[in-house]
């Protein structure tokens, strides 16, 4: 009797070994480098880990408030030739994204574990500067009728430092103020035929008469 439950507590144990080894070897996962500032954009990777070949693969990611996703580009390498790799991108509802990739048929991606995807993201300078948990969840692999699900959510700390303050429009000479030295200053741009984008108020990628207009309409409305 004691031998019979030594068996199958063996046995179970083995079996949920084999079971853990075998989700951690589908997954989706985030890397990311340092150098996240608030008010400026930065880069995540999707790493891809298949014990087999597949086809396709599907993630979404979860990213901190204030963090927007601006683009998401395949990495060389990672795709065999003619694999032709197109990706999607979906917002969802709740601010997650869901990212698709799918390619030629009959073309597959080879069990190994390495960088995907390069996801582009843009952090709003509102966004506190601290460690933030950014996590892959909902991974689905394909291969052909075959298809794996990841069960767990994959979570990544990334650091989001402090990036510099936005200047104040106008303020060309940066002493935290628009006054007649800025506008000063852009009359002396236009004389000079000169280029400076801080002084191109309206955008028009020119400095003349309408921009100084504009400073001394800033100047009036303080």
């Amino acid at each position: 009797m004691k031998k019979r439950i030594l068996l199958s507590l063996v046995s179970f144990f083995m079996m949920t070994a084999m079971w853990a080894s075998l989700i951690d070897a589908y997954q989706i996962y985030v890397t990311g480098g340092a150098g996240a500032k608030t008010g400026g954009t930065a880069e995540l990777t999707l790493n891809l880990k298949n014990r087999t070949a597949i086809d396709g693969w599907q993630t979404t990611i979860v990213l901190p408030a204030g963090v927007t996703v601006q683009g998401i580009v395949i990495v060389d390498g990672r795709y065999p030739d003619g694999y032709n790799a197109q990706i999607t991108t979906t917002t969802n509802e709740d601010g997650s994204y869901t990212f698709t990739c799918n390619g030629d048929e009959g073309i597959t991606l080879t069990g190994t574990d390495g960088a995907i995807a390069t996801v582009t993201v843009e952090i709003a300078a509102t966004v506190e500067p601290k460690d933030y948990i950014v996590t892959a969840k909902g991974t689905i692999l394909t291969e052909g009728i075959n298809i794996y699900k990841d069960t767990k959510d994959r979570e990544f700390t990334w650091t989001i430092e402090k990036g510099e303050e936005p200047g104040i429009k106008g303020d060309l000479n940066k002493d935290g103020k628009v006054d007649i030295a800025d506008a000063v200053t852009v009359l002396n741009i236009i004389a000079a035929s000169a280029y400076d984008a801080a002084a191109d108020l309206n955008g028009d990628n020119k400095i003349d008469i309408a921009d100084f207009v504009m400073i001394l309409n800033i100047i009036a409305a303080q």
